[in-house]
């Protein structure tokens, strides 16, 4: 599973007639919105591509033209990570069916693609179909799993079919753009399409692209009755964080997705009546061990590594006090909370430097001289703490903490900055001791962070590719829970095996949560409201050209003061 995506409670058992998921604005109550306005954004891109075809995604963004899949083209539902709460776009509803054996799900009536012509579950069927025909397009992997057939049973009902059953997959294929039969079947070659003329059932059309700005206009046949508020959305790619910075700064651009350095004091404080950031922390920063060699194939080190970390301390100088520490029992970030047993809390470990000394004295570690010995006698090495770049001055800041504070319990580090290709290659090889890193999730139920992290599918042998289990950390527990919970929707079963994984991370220390990580959502409401907030996390402040859905539900809401 290339990504990952949070299976709601809610959405995990029987049939569902899904409403529409925390929006501030619903054509309902629009009586008093004000219509019209142009919605600029501004992105350190540097240049924009010209290629609006939605299928070349790669499970993210940077491959398509910014707008494409946000503004153009539409998911069948939006997943919130944030919030658990599923949106119906192209779709309406779905259920389980035959032992978790096939998922069933009603697309909308009254959706016409933007050249007139119809939408209905024949175009979702096809688009499944051909990104089997195109492993290539296969953002997802969806096809690599036990999925094994996707047909359309009327107009709007269409039904995926496995092998064995596999819940967890659904929000994988939530997500994926849809796009119209009667165009892309006619693409010879779709990995090499760039749609110069898109057709799409999103709420906004192509107006106009060049190589450093693109515009769309309001989509005047768009489905939801009285959205979008406003009239056309402008995205502007310039070639710095600090002048995207700037320009929402003043006021020119209305939002960018950007980590602003310590954003109270150099973003809000110069105009705090517009100037806001919302950075929801789902996510978190890990370290990582390389359990597969020495010295951190010993438990007894990581877990003393763990013990001496005051993560409280890297939160503050990394994010300046934005963003708080992670929790170790939080590996997947979001609604944790809901999934973790109290019954955990004995086995979480805190930040004690003396506490880190006597794991390691216990375990025949001895301190001489300030520097850590090996119960053979022979010193800890000198370790790498090891980041990617350039420019990631929170991965710099979080490193050097981490060096520092090793040295607390007599261990000598230096921090290593490599490109990002060098430093991803490291991470999936095992070329690395210790490292900072991501998770490999998006969303908040456990389920997904822990199959990136610790599924066996995921690791592999030092030199060959761990796809995203980096620390190469496995166990025959972990994978049966993994695998029980994607058998069931019982949402009982589930927690018991999250409860199981869980302790299997709290007992063996294969990472050490450091802090939240988010996404960068940066707005002015000078002259626009309607945005998605802490009070109001109607979407997770995703990137202004997401795929999925998410940004799709900022340009639905908001509108003019």
């Amino acid at each position: 599973m290339r990504r990952s995506r949070f299976l709601s409670i809610v959405a995990s058992v029987g049939m569902l007639s899904v409403g529409t998921a925390v929006a501030p604005l619903s054509s309902a109550s629009a009586a008093g919105i004000k219509y019209g306005g142009t919605l600029h954004i501004v992105m350190p891109w540097g240049s924009i591509l010209n290629n609006f075809n939605p299928l070349v995604w790669d499970g993210g963004t940077g491959t398509t033209a910014g707008g494409t899949g946000s503004l153009l083209y539409e998911p069948t539902f939006y997943d919130n990570p944030y919030t658990g709460a599923i949106t119906p776009m192209l779709a309406t509803a779905y259920k389980w069916t035959d032992g978790n054996m096939k998922l069933v799900v009603t697309t909308r009536t009254g959706v016409q693609w933007s050249d007139g012509t119809a939408f209905s579950a024949a175009d979702v069927a096809f688009t499944f179909n051909y990104i089997k025909q195109y492993p290539a397009l296969d953002a997802e992997t969806v096809w690599k799993t036990s999925m094994t057939s996707v047909a359309a049973s009327g107009p709007n009902t269409v039904v995926f079919s496995f092998s064995s059953p596999d819940t967890a997959i659904f929000p994988l294929l939530a997500e994926q753009p849809i796009v119209p039969e009667h165009i892309f079947s006619k693409v010879t070659d779709p990995t090499k399409f760039t749609n110069p003329s898109p057709v799409g059932t999103g709420p906004f059309l192509l107006k106009s692209y060049s190589a450093f700005q693109v515009s769309y206009v309001k989509n005047p046949h768009y489905w939801m009755a009285g959205k979008p508020y406003i009239n056309e959305v402008v995205m502007t790619a310039v070639k710095s964080d600090t002048t995207a910075e700037l320009l929402v700064l003043d006021g020119y651009a209305a939002y960018t997705y950007d980590e602003i350095t310590d954003p109270n004091r150099s973003y809000v404080a110069a105009h705090p009546a517009w100037n806001h950031y919302w950075w929801p922390g789902y996510q978190l920063n890990l370290l990582y061990f390389n359990t597969a060699t020495t010295p951190f194939n010993d438990l007894a080190l990581r877990k003393a590594v763990a013990e001496d970390l005051d993560t409280n301390a890297i939160a503050e100088r990394a994010y300046f006090g934005s963003l708080p520490a992670g929790n170790e029992t939080a590996v997947a970030g979001g609604l944790v909370s809901q999934w973790v047993p109290s019954s955990l809390s004995s086995l979480e470990w805190s930040y004690s430097p003396s506490q880190a000394m006597k794991t390691l004295t216990a375990a025949g570690y001895k301190l001489v001289g300030g520097k850590l010995m090996e119960p053979d006698g022979t010193p800890v090495p000198t370790q790498q703490v090891l980041i990617g770049g350039p420019g990631w001055t929170d991965f710099i800041s979080i490193a050097q903490t981490i060096s520092q504070e090793l040295q607390q319990i007599g261990i000598s580090s230096t921090v290593v900055q490599d490109t990002f290709a060098t430093y991803y290659a490291a991470l999936q090889e095992g070329h690395y001791t210790l490292a900072v890193s991501w998770n490999n999730n998006n969303y908040g139920s456990p389920y997904y962070a822990y199959y990136d992290l610790l599924s066996s599918t995921e690791s592999a042998p030092i030199g060959s590719t761990a796809n995203t289990n980096w620390e190469r950390f496995t166990s025959p527990s972990i994978d049966a829970a993994l695998k029980s919970y994607a058998a069931t929707t019982d949402i009982a079963t589930q927690k018991a095996d999250m409860t199981t994984i869980e302790t299997q991370v709290l007992e063996n220390v294969p990472v050490v949560s450091l802090t939240a990580r988010p996404n960068w959502f940066d707005y002015s409401t000078r002259y626009y409201t309607g945005w998605p907030s802490a009070s109001d996390p109607y979407n997770s402040g995703d990137a202004p050209d997401g795929y999925g859905g998410g940004a799709e539900q900022l340009y639905l809401n908001v509108h003019l003061k």
